[in-house]
């Protein structure tokens, strides 16, 4: 997939550039402005027509932060919004949806380090585009975590889907099943479900889905519960909010081996990478369309067999 640029249509006014937010890595408000300016060709097609969640942190990594959905009523009317009741308490939320380099430059100014992105798009909210695995090792070896994303890879594979995979940004891995927004939220998040549940069974030793700390025995945590409405997950090549000012890296599944440090790939480097890669990773999350019924079919009998229904 070809990097995306249209020419801008509205003027952003950028403030205190000069502010450090990543103290450790000496990167200021300018050089995130500047890493979302770049890397925005390859990052936009993967935020276009999402709802999106912000983190924020104006004065840097070690100053007060929030998370936000909600959109104010000062922000330009030029920066599309789709209006959702919310589950929880019945009111509507406005989110923002960042359809443009002006749109994500003007959130990076307001202090947006990281962009959280749904599974849908507005169009289609209730069908997500993929379902998510979340490996999670909170200590556990990150070849554990390597070698449980393989598996996953061969058992979407076994049931006719694909995976692709990035980094999480920290310290784990995001492996993503593309669905095509064909299954409605409640059977995504039973595919999610079952493919956890076989894995698990399939790596007793190094997998687990039991949520508690104390469960999981020094194994890696297979989260799954993010293919729901509202759930949001850090969109690819976004920054996270930790010292080495890392992004959410898309990978090649031949890059996945004992030696891939997930943290490598940091504001510096991961423009560099894109130029470099001829195709985006995770073009086939924008692109795949699976018999995700079939799929769904074979993984249920594959998880009764397993012992994990």
């Amino acid at each position: 997939m070809a990097p995306f640029r249209r020419p801008a249509r509205h003027r952003v006014h950028l403030t205190h550039l000069d502010k450090i937010f990543f103290p450790e890595a000496g990167y200021t408000k300018g050089d995130v402005v500047a890493y979302y300016q770049a890397i925005a060709p390859w990052m936009l097609p993967h935020l276009a027509g999402r709802p999106v969640a912000l983190e924020r942190y104006p004065d840097g990594i070690l100053g007060e932060h929030f998370f936000q959905k909600n959109a104010p009523a000062w922000m330009p009317e030029w920066i599309p919004r789709v209006r959702i009741p919310s589950e929880r308490s019945g009111r509507a939320v406005d989110y923002l949806v960042v359809d443009s380099e002006e749109a994500l430059l003007y959130l990076v100014n307001l202090g947006t380090l990281t962009f959280h992105v749904w599974a849908s798009r507005a169009e289609s909210l209730t069908r997500p585009d993929w379902a998510l695995l979340d490996l999670d090792p909170r200590g556990a070896p990150f070849d554990w975590v390597v070698r449980i994303a393989r598996a996953a890879r061969r058992l979407c594979r076994e049931v006719g889907l694909e995976a692709v995979v990035k980094t999480s940004g920290k310290t784990g891995l995001h492996v993503l099943v593309p669905l095509g927004a064909q299954l409605e939220y409640p059977a995504a998040g039973r595919l999610a479900e079952y493919l956890a549940r076989i894995l698990a069974a399939r790596l007793p030793e190094i997998a687990t889905v039991e949520r508690a700390l104390s469960a999981r025995h020094g194994r890696v945590y297979i989260d799954r519960h993010q293919a729901a409405v509202a759930q949001v997950v850090a969109a690819p090549l976004t920054l996270r909010a930790v010292p080495t000012a890392t992004v959410s890296m898309p990978l090649r599944w031949r890059e996945l081996g004992p030696r891939l440090d997930p943290t490598r790939y940091d504001l510096k480097r991961a423009v560099r990478r894109m130029r470099r890669l001829r195709s985006d990773p995770l073009r086939p999350l924008l692109e795949a369309a699976p018999d995700v019924h079939a799929a769904l079919r074979r993984l249920e009998v594959l998880a009764s067999a397993a012992g994990s229904l």
